[in-house]
């Protein structure tokens, strides 16, 4: 029995699953993967074993693992003291700099994961406009709060007709009375959207929706979409409000607004915004924001909001992610690393479809690969064995693939991923596939 198995045998004792989050048991291997540590573009089990990491955090380690530049900005923090729940300049200089590189951020406020950001700002869009509901596109995950945790993987015998999609919930134990501030619509429909953003103009305060979808795997709207939204929402008195929790840091320093042009009222920005640290920021023009207390009457407030460690790490990942030249290398190490896997795909035969943007992808098993993926319900018909097969595979191969339960999942790399990285991760990827065929 390896370590990790051993250890695995211990947390099921005290730790429901064996896990410190749901999440984190890796099906394709049985049980959570275990790191002793990570560095650059590598993590290593508890056995020493090294991995090409393919998984980062799950897209929040943006500068690779381990970055001097975090480790140096921990350290001033340290120097000043474990301090939580106090003012400093780091706040208010951080706060500037978002402003500075988002397109929508004319103010910023703080909190830690993704899902409480996306609950305070619902709030606040609730506070600004006066009404209670929520369009909200199925497939697209939006945090864990009961108001939003549906219609994220909903089984499709259970989903609705596909034009009009009923909410699905994801977990048990939220109530079934808040479906009834939900409105469900299809992604990358255009009639879809714009009709229930008429139909619901009196009553929805806000259009959420991932940008990017790369919560079903890699899902990329046109900007023509995204700009019907933009404008629609407008006339109608409503809110537009980016979940940028996954897209932060990812295509362009202000996220995806900056790099499709349109500017939505209302955003969450997360996971790679402080470089793996435990920071999520609201950011939104000053008509929204003003709603909040001590201005407004929108509460936002928390002990650990704002936490120096972690906003002096955003600082940090800020500097490096404006730096010249920083995206242009990330996109080029995606075209080798997609060029690399759509060859892996052809000559092996192996139906899989991969989409990926900027450095984070899917491989979708079992659907054409000439058939563009555009909403959840095609996501969904993915061979989720196939798949599991796949991490599993290249696991033993020394590349470390995370596992949704085999659902369509985001995958990627950072910028500490070199060219040589990128050629053994696609080893190992090839490798995985021969064993599919």
């Amino acid at each position: 029995m390896d370590k990790g198995q051993q250890l695995y045998e211990f947390a099921r004792q005290y730790l429901p699953g064996g896990v410190a989050a749901s999440t984190r048991l890796n099906r394709a291997i049985g049980r959570p993967f275990y790191i002793s540590r990570g560095d650059g573009s590598k993590v290593y089990d508890l056995d020493g074993r090294e991995y090409i990491d393919m998984c980062c955090s799950h897209g929040a380690s943006i500068l690779g693992h381990n970055h001097p530049a975090l480790k140096a900005a921990i350290q001033q923090v340290l120097d000043i003291g474990i301090c939580c729940s106090y003012e400093t300049d780091l706040q208010s200089r951080l706060a500037k700099k978002l402003c500075d590189t988002i397109p929508c951020a004319e103010m910023v406020r703080y909190a830690g994961s993704g899902t409480e950001t996306i609950m305070h700002a619902l709030r606040l869009a609730r506070a600004a406009t006066g009404k209670m509901k929520v369009i909200k596109f199925e497939g697209h995950f939006n945090g864990y709060d009961d108001y939003v945790n549906w219609s994220t993987q909903p089984p499709l015998d259970k989903a609705g007709p596909p034009d009009r999609p009923i909410p699905y919930s994801q977990s048990a134990g939220i109530p079934p009375a808040l479906s009834e501030l939900l409105v469900i619509v299809p992604f990358n429909d255009p009639d879809a959207i714009e009709r229930a953003i008429i139909e619901h103009k009196d009553d929805a305060a806000c259009v959420l929706m991932e940008p990017i979808n790369y919560d079903a795997g890699c899902i990329i709207p046109k900007r023509e979409y995204l700009q019907l939204i933009r404008d629609v929402t407008a006339a109608n008195g409503m809110l537009l409000f980016y979940d940028e929790v996954l897209t932060a840091a990812r295509v362009a320093p202000g996220g995806a607004q900056e790099y499709y042009g349109v500017t939505p009222d209302l955003a969450v920005m997360g996971k790679a915004t402080a470089g793996g640290l435990p920071l999520s920021a609201i950011v939104g023009k000053r008509a929204v924001m003003s709603h909040m207390r001590p201005l407004g009457n929108s509460e936002h407030s928390g002990t650990y909001l704002g936490h120096l460690i972690a906003v002096a790490g955003a600082l940090a990942t800020q500097e490096e992610i404006t730096k010249p030249g920083f995206y242009a290398q990330l996109f080029a190490r995606a075209d080798q690393l997609y060029s690399g896997i759509n060859a892996i795909i052809r000559r092996t035969g192996v139906k899989a479809r991969l989409q990926g943007l900027g450095p984070r992808f899917a491989i979708y098993f079992g659907l054409d690969p000439d058939q563009e993926v555009r909403n959840w319900r095609q996501a969904a018909l993915s061979d989720s064995q196939m798949a599991l097969r796949f991490y599993k595979a290249c696991i033993e191969h020394g590349v470390y693939f995370h596992d949704y339960g085999g659902k369509p999942a985001h995958h990627g790399f950072s910028a500490a991923h070199s060219a040589a990285d990128i050629d053994r991760a696609l080893e190992g990827i090839e490798a995985a596939f021969k064993t599919l065929r």
